[in-house]
């Protein structure tokens, strides 16, 4: 063989030996690639895994504490709805009586007493028609009440003799007089001697109330005393009252004065 000819032949050789080597070294490398690539996919999946699993512990967590505040919120909602049902409920039931009061006709005798304005002489004249038809009790405290049996004219007179008839007719007549007027000593002696039950107050306290109180409902106050001055010339003015419940009020006031408190 020609040198020319075996050289090339040699170097054909080792190429087709090299091609073997590096084929057989590509197939080892194609193996072990694929045997990694599931290993690797494995450890993705494994961690996914375990990622996605705290992930849903977690979310689970937090739903069922929502779920504990939403069932808590429909709760409250609940109570607040029936409070709110409760209170519409009194409401009405306020606007239905407040609506019944003022439809209905107030009771004039009980709510609003009658009272008449007595000026001057006024007073006089109704006192004496009250005295004269009384029929249970009359109480009186007076800071002054002057008794003059000389004078015909004399109005007090007239109301202070209107006392013993009073008492004549089997009425429970009581008086009080203030302690430091002079001119009460003959009022007081004239009511006494004819059975009229009369005291002078506490010598300690000024007795200034002009009060009439007649059967338990008809009230006489105001500045008139019982002197000729005052029902005759005098500017005066007093209020006559129709109300049960102020002449008891007043007839407790009478008891304490009487007590001398």
């Amino acid at each position: 063989m020609r040198p020319k000819t075996c050289f090339i032949a040699i170097l054909v050789a080792a190429m087709l030996a090299v091609a073997g080597c590096l084929g057989s070294t590509s197939t080892v490398g194609t193996a072990t690639t694929e045997k990694t690539v599931p290993v690797e996919r494995t450890e993705t999946i494994t961690k996914t895994v375990t990622v996605t699993e705290t992930e849903y512990i977690v979310n689970q967590g937090a739903e069922t504490e929502l779920r504990k505040n939403l069932t808590a919120c429909l709760e409250n909602l609940r109570l607040l709805n029936a409070t709110l049902n409760r209170t519409s409920e009194s409401l009405d039931e306020l606007r239905e009586k407040y609506r019944d009061c003022l439809l209905e006709k107030p009771n004039t005798a009980e709510e609003s007493p009658p009272v008449e304005l007595l000026v001057d002489d006024a007073y006089y004249r109704s006192v004496i028609e009250s005295l004269r038809s009384a029929r249970e009790s009359i109480y009186v405290t007076m800071f002054l009440m002057k008794y003059d049996p000389t004078d015909s004219y004399d109005h007090a007179n007239d109301l202070i003799r209107a006392l013993v008839e009073a008492r004549r007719r089997g009425v429970n007549v009581y008086v009080i007089l203030e302690n430091g007027i002079e001119d009460n000593r003959a009022a007081y002696d004239y009511l006494r001697s004819n059975g009229v039950d009369v005291v002078f107050d506490s010598p300690s306290i000024t007795l200034h109330t002009k009060m009439v109180v007649i059967d338990g409902r008809v009230v006489y106050i105001g500045s008139h005393n019982w002197s000729e001055a005052a029902l005759d010339w005098n500017h005066e003015v007093s209020v006559r009252i129709e109300s049960q419940e102020i002449a008891e009020t007043l007839l407790e006031y009478f008891g304490e004065i009487r007590r001398g408190y």
